[in-house]
């Protein structure tokens, strides 16, 4: 899992929601779904924004300690 992979916090339609965990998509707030959606996660409606967004290197750090924490 590296920053410039396909995640919901590198698309256009992201807004900030749950820093950084959960993200608003406004595409899938037009669509009638749930807009709330995991920062690490992608639909088919994924457009890559020009510049990076730091969500998701904090979403990354976020699962890692997470992680760290359950050993």
């Amino acid at each position: 899992m590296s920053d410039n992979d396909e995640y919901c916090g590198n698309c256009d339609s992201h807004n900030c929601y749950d820093y950084p965990t959960k993200i608003f998509c406004s595409t899938r707030h037009s669509q009638n779904l749930n807009p709330i959606v995991e920062t690490l996660w992608h639909c088919n409606s994924y457009n890559r924004i020009s510049q990076e967004c730091y969500c998701v290197h904090e979403a990354l750090k976020a699962k890692n300690s997470s992680g760290e924490a359950q050993r």
